[in-house]
């Protein structure tokens, strides 16, 4: 049973001022540690050349520096504002609300909230080897877990849901190998992709008359060609196929965990990239394309979105096609030209972290790890390409029965 959207918006409310109490936790340890070295300030400008500061032994608390402390208490904030384990709970519920207030909030601004400001603040996590571990650990378990979830999700707004705490676990990844630019790159591509698939899903709502159930769609492609292209072109970026968008902002932070010496967690990365390919596939298949399994009345009204919500559909596929040349890799020929125009930001990142080592090999330190980086792209396109087949064969072909999956699983 779905939540009321009224628990829905308590819970919303309840989880993030767990993560706000982390978050305020964090800013007073920054704000104490470097008032005590005589440079007290809350300003990103200020604080970043004195930041060193939190490593010093006074400023510790029970041996534990305030760099830790600080980077700590200002996850646990992030973790509640980009939904990371365990505080990812509100994200799913939250889609009783509007479908375009679900593609703004929940899409592209309030969820990068938690990444904005881990960037943002790079001079203090980067001081903290403990903390980046503890954020990339969680960050992959999250890609992973979410992605699971998805899985068997039936109502089409919540596997976008899951989906996006799924894609919020690569940005924290990210951020926690010293990925600082390639995290941020991924919050940009997402925005895209995700908002389309979002309005995508609210434009197939309004057609089917309310309707959020999967399993009473279907056959929708003739009938609705503009929500079919976009939500399609979208989907492929999100599963990160190459061109799209999607693809070069993903295998950066995947390039960088395994660079960094992160092997397991890039693992679990790939494993969430394969699910990711299999779980949006089976939706696309699930909502446009067989026999429409709506009742009589509905199918009689089927029928495209109005222009008003078919045009930003086509604005924003086209920035899900378009916005990935801004990070091309070097392996293909590109300059990472975002992470180029982000330096001056991350310039003092290099200290305490991987970043300078993983910083040495993107640049093509060696032949080798540029061979590397290439090799690692298509396993990870191969790894989409297996999740899109087993969601062919499924939901598409019918050569195998869900059921039997489920069985297997042990689920009932």
């Amino acid at each position: 049973h779905d939540a009321l959207p009224i628990s829905a918006a308590n819970k919303a409310f309840i989880v993030n001022r767990i993560g706000d109490a982390g978050f305020t936790l964090g800013v007073f340890t920054v704000f104490w540690a470097l008032s005590s070295m005589g440079h007290g300030s809350a300003v990103f400008r200020e604080m970043a050349p004195h930041a060193d500061l939190l490593t010093d032994p006074q400023a510790a608390v029970f041996g534990v520096s305030a760099a830790t402390l600080a980077a700590l208490f200002l996850f646990i904030g992030a973790a509640g504002k980009s939904a990371q384990i365990p505080l990812y709970v509100w994200l799913p519920d939250a889609m009783a609300g509007p479908t375009p207030v679900s593609a703004l909030i929940h899409a592209a601004t309030m969820v990068t909230a938690g990444v904005y400001m881990m960037c943002r603040m790079h001079f203090v996590f980067s001081l903290s080897p403990t903390a980046l571990q503890i954020i990339a650990t969680t960050g992959a378990l999250t890609a992973f877990f979410a992605a699971t979830i998805g899985l068997a999700q039936n109502d089409i707004k919540k596997v976008l849901a899951y989906s996006t705490v799924s894609q919020l676990g690569y940005m924290v990844l990210g951020v926690g190998v010293g990925a600082y630019a390639a995290a941020f790159f991924h919050v940009l591509t997402h925005a895209f992709f995700k908002a389309c698939l979002f309005l995508g899903s609210g434009s197939v709502i309004h057609a089917m008359g309310g309707e959020q159930d999967m399993q009473k769609m279907g056959g929708l492609k003739e009938k609705m060609p503009y929500t079919y292209w976009t939500f399609l072109v979208s989907t492929l970026a999100l599963a990160s196929f190459p061109p799209l968008s999607g693809f070069f902002s993903k295998d950066e932070i995947l390039w960088k965990a395994f660079s960094s010496g992160h092997e397991v967690l890039w693992s679990l990365g790939l494993l969430g990239a394969g699910m990711t390919a299999f779980y949006m596939f089976r939706q696309v298949y699930l909502v446009f394309y067989g026999e429409n399994r709506a009742d009589h009345h509905t199918q009689e009204h089927l029928h495209e979105s109005p222009p008003v919500m078919t045009y930003p559909l086509v604005v924003l596929a086209g920035g899900a096609v378009l916005v990935g040349l801004l990070g091309i890799p070097h392996v293909l020929g590109g300059d990472l030209r975002f992470e180029q125009w982000l330096e001056p930001v991350f310039a003092s990142a290099g200290h305490g972290t991987h970043a300078a080592a993983s910083e040495h090999s993107a640049h093509g330190g060696s032949h080798g790890s540029a061979a590397l980086e290439g090799g690692l792209m298509v396993v990870s396109v191969g790894m989409a390409l297996l999740g899109f087949f087993f969601a062919r064969m499924l939901y598409y072909w019918k050569i195998m029965s869900p059921d039997m999956f489920v069985s297997l699983g042990g689920g009932s």
